[in-house]
């Protein structure tokens, strides 16, 4: 009967009504919000949690969250009211009530974002151990003049949980570690290849420019690169640069750059793993996880010759 009923399935082109689905319980299908699909790192994340959904009956559906809180607003009340099983955040910068109350209406995990709630899991890098993974690269060759260039932040609640944020708080820890603290300098822009490139234009004009200029995420670092060519000078000879993200451009010949590897695709496959238990117990107390950077040490980096 069952080989029957599939032959006419076939024969018909017959597809299940996914609403009339979702009316006996669960659609099968997660929403994930990326706030930046321009961001190199995002589809890494991407690819851990489809991956991870590849054996089962689970569809992921995108939404751009566009780094902005209305957007993240659209995309998850978009999830909620077409009743999806689940949706993963992706560094949302929404504020912790908004996340609460989504976490409350449908199973939720946040990625790139510390901080927990019993709403919703959390999975993060251990963003000050990478950033201090790079300063101390850095003095180990040599380097004191090491300025960082970060995401510009004021909301009190995003200063402790977003990875920007911590990447900073990293840098400056480290720099004290190390007996640097005179020498901290840090460039406020975005997190973007045009930050990037505003924030090395600023440092590139000092008196008396760094040594060497620890970038917050990858797509910074290209337009620390673009900033540093244009001035006329080379990396790493002139100027070591370093990127956090480890993102497959970091890895091309030509680029090469250091950066520190977060393991986006574990990311993702822990997230996946996490929503899935919440959406089988939503009762459950929440998790939070964190997972050990590592540095990739690459050609933009060098021992300063003075």
């Amino acid at each position: 009967m069952r080989a029957k009923v599939r032959r006419a399935i076939d024969e018909l082109g017959y597809r299940p009504h996914a609403g009339a689905r979702g009316l006996r319980g669960q659609t099968y299908t997660i929403g994930v919000m990326l706030p930046d699909i321009r961001n190199p790192f995002f589809p890494e994340i991407l690819d851990g949690i489809t991956a991870s959904l590849e054996d089962t009956e689970y569809q992921v559906f995108l939404g751009p969250g566009c780094n902005g809180e209305k957007a993240e607003a659209r995309v998850t009340e978009a999830v909620i009211d077409r009743g999806m099983d689940g949706i993963i955040l992706v560094a949302p910068v929404s504020s912790r009530d908004h996340l609460e109350r989504v976490g409350t209406a449908v199973p939720t995990v946040v990625v790139g974002r510390h901080g927990s709630s019993p709403a919703y899991d959390t999975v993060a890098d251990d963003d000050v151990e990478g950033a201090a993974l790079i300063v101390a690269h850095f003095a180990a060759l040599g380097h004191r003049r090491i300025a960082h260039i970060e995401h510009h932040e004021t909301d009190p609640t995003r200063l402790t949980e977003m990875p920007n944020a911590r990447r900073a708080d990293g840098y400056r820890q480290a720099m004290r570690d190390q007996g640097l603290e005179e020498w901290i300098d840090v460039i406020s822009t975005s997190y973007t290849q045009e930050g990037g490139y505003r924030g090395a234009q600023e440092l590139l004009a000092r008196p008396v420019r760094p040594t060497a200029i620890f970038a917050g995420a990858d797509i910074v670092a290209m337009g620390v690169l673009e900033a540093v060519a244009e001035a006329g000078l080379s990396v790493p000879g002139d100027l070591s640069v370093a990127g956090y993200d480890n993102t497959m451009f970091a890895a091309f010949g030509p680029i090469s750059l250091t950066s520190v590897d977060q393991a986006g695709h574990e990311l993702g496959r822990n997230a996946v793993r996490l929503l899935l238990e919440r959406i089988t117990d939503r009762g459950r107390r929440s998790a939070q996880v964190i997972l050990s950077p590592t540095l990739v040490a690459r050609r933009s980096t060098a021992r300063l010759v003075e």
